[in-house]
């Protein structure tokens, strides 16, 4: 199998990293000075840039923020891991079983229309207001994003791969590597991604609608004080966390599974 691979992808050089950043920045000054000219006219509503930089001050230099991001951060590691392996396992049966399929693609369907607090309320009137319950209703709602991402990309696996390798005789080992896993290794990646995506807007859900602490919870509390600034200035440290994850452990993957699927 070795022969069937591609040409390295390149690494990423100076240049192009330089010509990635300037639209990047230019966006975010983009959005910054709309959002600067919409404060200015809201007569107060909405909190101009130097109030939400004061709230993002504020907050990091408080004790309590880095315990609640802790919990926050443990709550979606949970979250992503279980939805994840879940989701890859239930897709990946269902993209080789045409039965299982039509036994799991209602409920999936399902899954994905509903709305996303609607498993918190049903999950707080029936099972309680624990915090294994509102992580159980977080579990379910993210799974169904990923095995809808995990069974697309089984079911569209070169199925002529499959009838070499049992012409061949392949060692199970060898398909499940080198001819399947070369395959979905970029669709598994993907779905990492969106469990990802999905389990970090649903667990702050969780914690507004649920949990008394977390960043969640205090983005509901901020709510309920009237302090966009403070809300905004959360949002902001969560994203800024998520996009670290992202050019810290997803783009180094997806350069490796590209390379390795070739």
């Amino acid at each position: 199998m070795a022969d069937l691979a591609g040409p390295a992808i390149p690494p990423r050089t100076p240049a192009k990293f330089r010509a990635g950043l300037v639209p990047t920045v230019v966006a975010l000054a983009l959005i910054a000075v709309v959002w600067e000219a919409i404060a200015r006219t809201s007569d107060g509503w909405v909190p101009g840039l130097a109030a939400i930089a004061e709230s993002l001050v504020r907050i990091l230099t408080t004790g309590s923020t880095y315990g609640d991001l802790v919990l926050t951060l443990r709550r979606l590691l949970i979250a992503f891991v279980a939805a994840t392996v879940a989701g890859l396992a239930i897709g990946a049966m269902m993209g080789f079983s045409k039965s299982f399929e039509a036994f799991m693609r209602p409920l999936v369907v399902i899954g994905l229309a509903i709305p996303d607090p609607m498993y918190f309320i049903l999950a707080l009137l029936l099972l309680g207001t624990a915090e294994h319950v509102g992580m159980l209703a977080l579990i379910l709602a993210v799974i169904p994003f990923v095995v809808h991402g995990a069974d697309t990309g089984v079911r569209n696996r070169d199925r002529g791969l499959d009838e070499m390798s049992r012409v061949y005789r392949l060692p199970r080992r060898t398909y499940w590597v080198d001819v399947l896993g070369r395959q979905i290794a970029p669709i598994a990646v993907a779905s990492m991604r969106t469990s990802l995506a999905f389990s970090w807007k649903i667990v702050v859900l969780m914690e507004a609608l649920t949990q008394p602490h977390g960043i969640g919870a205090q983005i509901y509390y901020a709510f309920r004080l009237l302090r966009p600034d403070d809300m905004i200035a959360y949002a902001l440290i969560f994203v800024m966390i998520m996009k670290i994850i992202e050019v810290a452990v997803f783009a180094p993957l997806d350069r490796k599974t590209g390379d390795w699927s070739r």
